[in-house]
């Protein structure tokens, strides 16, 4: 498995291998969650991600006051430099409220989403954008985008710290169950601290030679010791590989198991080779190579003698290698985050917002946008009310249900769809919860089909005597996350598209079977057949449903995205379209407008019938 698929196969890795182990290893634990839902079926994965706009105009701001700081050679104290107030600092007061009001309630709010983590990826990337544009400007002095360093990780580290202090009385094992096992505080750390993520936008445009300079306080490594040591590694591999030294291909073979041996030559094969810390520490230890020739550089034992040893010379280098390969993580995860830039399209955003792909992280308690466009199937037994009150035992009752319903996850499952909840008789299946995709709506038609040819089966085969009424509805729902206790927790969707889907499949009479539960008229008959019709409307408004009964909300979201004929008649629009899954010719008839209790508008209704 490849790491994440977040940016997985844009390009090729520099200096990774990919592998999820290798993740694990360089942060002490797994890649973090990121939040569910955010990517459209056969699409690569992509977070969209709309930040405070005062922040990056607060980022600016505040490496603005820092260049200057240090360009007029007044250097303050990184801790002062993270303070409110220092050196006159307002912009670095205004970004540290809103950084902390920011990050607080995505902690209170993230509920095992992975929120946090998302935030600092997404920040992490503007401001590495903010730090690319700001030095472009001409007659600036380059030099000072690194030496900057240690204010930026001051700045991140104090307001990280003054977060955790808001929650000092939360119990801890709370916190933990709320921000889940897969939170990651290595990788924000690494972040702050690495430094590239934080001055690069891109791993693929790292350029050593001008990272690694004097003025750089964050790595003591210079560039020609690293060239020098790059070298020394680079010629003692291919000589390995060259007399096909056993050990060294077992431990290529066990440490890169993803990269082929034919390739261990190859320039980007190396490339990972001696950036894996195995691989570096067997050539250092071989004296009679690399260790010889480390030592006949006089330029390196120069530095060695600076450093007070050998060891400390190559746990500088180590800990450049280390620094790359977590920021080439971070990268990979950042290429799967889009930035909403201020001003975008409004119909854009209102389409990223349908489809629940836009995360928003302001100052409010609104940190994310977990209402999403989903499609909600109900399916109601009709007449289980009336039957589990007469003479039958529990237990046949039971059994019937479990009968009926057992089949039906193979079926949600073949079409996408995620079994919300199970209600008595009947249950809520949701579409577009997890992925969006412009199959939503005819997966969850095509799951109403199959489920009343799988009713018609029972009946015909005498398992069942039950008709089933089943409702779709289309629009924005919650995606709710309750934790239940300290191990387990539930996903479901609330909101008012929830409630008219189940007053679609609810409401009124039930059908003509049910005589105690509402006393309605005989059912019309079909056009141009002698049988009753499964959906309708009487005069009342009163929707009457044993078969499938779709909003308009939903019929318009299928006529967008399937091609069909459209019938314009005295009562109303009918569809019709050929299903390639199904094989079957597909009807769609409005029938009248229902009115519900507690709706303020009438809900047009549509009969969907299979042939």
């Amino acid at each position: 498995m490849r790491i994440l698929a977040h940016g997985a196969g844009r390009r090729v890795t520099r200096f990774i291998e990919g592998r999820l182990e290798e993740a694990a290893e360089l942060f002490g634990t797994n890649l973090p969650r990121l939040p569910e839902g955010h990517t459209a079926t056969g699409a690569d994965p992509i977070l969209v991600v709309e930040l405070h706009s005062g922040l990056k105009a607060r980022a600016t701001a505040f490496i603005a006051a820092t260049y200057e700081s240090l360009a007029e050679r007044r250097v303050p104290d990184a801790r002062l430099a993270a303070t409110p107030g220092a050196a006159g600092d307002h912009a670095q007061a205004a970004y540290l409220t809103l950084l902390t009001e920011i990050t607080s309630n995505i902690i209170a709010n993230d509920r095992r989403l992975g929120l946090l983590n998302l935030f600092w990826l997404a920040h992490s990337k503007e401001v590495a954008e903010v730090v690319e544009e700001f030095f472009r400007r001409e007659r600036l002095k380059g030099h000072i985008k690194y030496q900057m360093h240690p204010l930026l990780r001051g700045f991140y580290r104090n307001a990280h710290r003054l977060v955790w202090q808001r929650f000092r009385g939360v119990a801890p094992e709370r916190l933990r169950y709320n921000l889940g096992d897969d939170f990651n505080q290595s990788l924000i750390e690494s972040i702050f601290d690495d430094q590239l993520p934080l001055t690069e936008p891109s791993i693929a445009q790292l350029n050593l030679a001008t990272v690694l300079i004097e003025q750089n306080k964050r790595f003591r490594l210079t560039f020609p010791e690293y060239k020098e040591i790059w070298g020394i590694c680079r010629d003692r591999l291919r000589a390995g590989l060259a007399r096909r030294e056993t050990r060294l291909l077992n431990l290529l073979a066990q440490r890169l198991p993803g990269l082929p041996s034919n390739q261990y030559g190859e320039d980007k094969a190396e490339q990972k080779i001696l950036f894996n810390p195995h691989v570096l520490t067997y050539l250092f230890t071989d004296y009679e190579g690399t260790g010889e020739k480390l030592r006949g550089s006089r330029m390196l034992r120069q530095g060695a003698e600076r450093r007070g040893g050998w060891g400390e010379l190559v746990a500088d280098y180590l800990d450049l290698v280390d620094a790359v390969r977590r920021t080439e993580v971070i990268d990979l995860l950042r290429q799967g985050i889009t930035l909403i830039p201020p001003g975008l399209d409004d119909r854009q955003l209102k389409q990223l917002f349908a489809e629940g792909r836009l995360y928003r992280f302001h100052e409010s308690l609104e940190v994310l946008n977990s209402a999403r466009k989903v499609t909600i199937l109900f399916a109601d037994l009709r007449g289980f009310t009336r039957t589990s009150e007469g003479a039958v035992s529990e237990g046949e009752l039971t059994q019937h249900l479990y009968e009926v319903f057992d089949p039906l996850g193979g079926i949600v499952k073949r079409f996408q769809g995620n079994i919300d909840k199970f209600t008595g008789d009947g249950v809520m299946i949701t579409f577009g919860t997890t992925t969006v995709s412009k199959q939503d709506e005819l997966n969850a038609l095509r799951t109403a089909v199959a489920l009343q040819e799988l009713m018609a089966r029972f009946r015909k085969e005498g398992k069942t005597r039950f008709q089933m009424g089943i409702s779709l509805h289309t629009g924005r729902a919650q995606v709710a996350r309750f934790i239940l206790d300290e191990t387990a927790m539930d996903a479901t969707v609330i909101g008012r598209h929830v409630n008219i889907a189940g007053r679609l499949s609810g409401s009124g009479g039930k059908g003509p079977e049910e005589e105690d539960e509402g006393g309605e008229a005989p059912p019309p008959l079909q056009a141009g057949t002698e049988k009753p019709a499964e959906v309708w409307v009487d005069g009342t408004g009163v929707l009457y449903n044993v078969g499938i009964a779709a909003s308009q909300d939903t019929v318009d979201t299928l006529a967008q995205a399937v091609p069909m004929e459209r019938q314009e008649g005295q009562r109303g629009s009918t569809y019709s379209f050929r299903d390639p899954v199904l094989e079957k010719n597909i009807l769609i008839e409005y029938v009248g407008d229902a009115k519900f209790k507690g709706v303020v508008r009438s809900i047009p209704v549509y009969r969907i019938v299979a042939v």
